[in-house]
């Protein structure tokens, strides 16, 4: 008679859910429920079965939307149009999204690298999920309004897609056809992850036990070529550096590169990303550039000597203070429009990400905490304050939080 932790492991195994980090409760009320739907439970310990394949879709929550933490966009548009083309003249950048879910987020890619200049000869998108079911979404290209939250701007990137009624969009035939999707297991990856010199892995590396996060990130590294970079979540960068990867040092990108020679062993006695051994500091910025929230005006980004700091305070200038690294004075107009005028919980979102920013992990907390006061349901503080107090060592606050910021979590 097959047990729920025998399935949980295979689970774990194959797929890298762990139950501590994805909710214990949803995942065994979903394991209770196919056997019980089973005639012969036996076959949910096998991946090769439909009645796994079913379990794994039903413990899948995929989150995502349209350009996603921009700021990891934007830097790919610099990074490629600035470094890497030019080392490259003529060559195909090759492109790597995964878990891509629903397909979001290698179309936000294509559509940035469009809009950066790049015509379609010049890059090449793969995107990987072990999710059939997103993947025949991704596949279809058709979004409802939760795909496009705030901060979408449909003015800039509305030309990019169709309106197809019934308040969704589908991504145009020209973007649609810049990306290629596929069945992909990051965590045992057969055959073995494609070769490239881009890499998106964002916020899955967060609901993995420390083995696995060690045994996925060694696939990227191998995957990934001597001077391509990697794309993480908001907190993932610190276990990556236990990996063989260095910072990039770009202000809000999250993101790495392979540290030349061969990757350290990691230390077992290390806390899984984030752990519980305290708030990591970014690394200091390098010396600021005007960096705009329009990937499309990239290319003509004005120089690091003409570059000059917002001098209208504002939500949106305190925005791109920080966004270009300026984070002390990002942080000190934000506390000058606290005095000036009624915060929202946008302002209390952007306060936290500055304050976590600059290494005030108390402050972030009480800010990401004003922002879910006034509006209980906003995601972005939902998210980076479960990160943050994952980072933190307070698991069962950060798990508690996820459900809240995404119901189908809920037992």
């Amino acid at each position: 008679m097959i047990s729920e932790n025998d399935i949980l492991e295979t689970l774990r195994s194959h797929a890298g859910i762990d139950a501590a980090q994805t909710g214990e409760a949803f995942l065994r009320a979903e394991i209770r429920r196919a056997i019980q739907a089973c005639a012969h439970p036996h076959r949910l310990l096998d991946p090769a079965t439909p009645e796994w394949q079913s379990l794994l879709e039903a413990s899948l929550v995929p989150e995502t939307w349209f350009f996603r933490h921009p700021e990891a966009f934007e830097a790919l548009a610099r990074w490629t149009t600035q470094t890497w083309h030019p080392a490259h003249p003529g060559a195909c950048l090759r492109v790597l999204s995964l878990p891509c879910a629903t397909g979001e987020e290698p179309f936000s890619i294509a559509i940035c690298l469009l809009a950066a200049g790049l015509t379609p000869d010049l890059f090449n998108i793969r995107a990987g999920d072990l999710s059939e079911n997103s993947l025949a979404r991704a596949r279809q290209a058709i979004y409802r309004r939760n795909s496009f939250r705030p901060g979408f701007d449909a003015a800039m990137w509305g030309g990019y897609f169709d309106d197809v009624g019934d308040g969704r969009r589908r991504v145009a035939a020209r973007v649609r056809g810049l990306v290629g999707f596929e069945c992909m297991n990051l965590v045992k990856p057969s055959p073995p992850l494609p070769r490239c010199e881009v890499i998106f892995c964002r916020n899955a590396l967060i609901y993995f036990a420390r083995e696995t996060q060690h045994a996925v990130l060694t696939n990227l590294r191998e995957a990934l070529s001597d001077d391509g970079i990697l794309f993480l979540g908001p907190v993932e960068p610190p276990v990556a550096l236990q990996c063989g990867f260095v910072a990039t040092r770009i202000p809000m990108a999250f993101a790495c590169t392979k540290m030349p020679g061969a990757p350290p062993s990691p230390d077992p006695g290390l806390p899984h990303a984030p752990g519980p051994r305290g708030r990591a500091r970014l690394p200091a910025p390098p010396p600021p550039k005007a960096a705009p929230r329009a990937v499309a005006s990239v290319p003509r980004q004005p120089s690091a000597t003409t570059a000059r700091p917002p001098a209208i305070h504002s939500l949106e200038s305190a925005r791109s203070l920080a966004d270009a690294g300026h984070l002390s004075a990002a942080a000190d107009m934000l506390e000058h429009l606290a005095a000036s005028e009624q915060p929202t919980a946008e302002f209390f979102c952007l306060h936290g990400l500055v304050s976590e920013a600059l290494g005030r992990g108390d402050l972030a907390e009480a800010s990401y905490r004003k922002a879910l006061y006034l509006d209980p349901a906003h995601f972005e503080s939902l998210a980076h304050l479960a990160a943050l107090l994952e980072l933190l060592g307070r698991s069962p606050a950060a798990a508690q939080l996820r459900r809240r910021a995404n119901p189908l979590y809920a037992p």
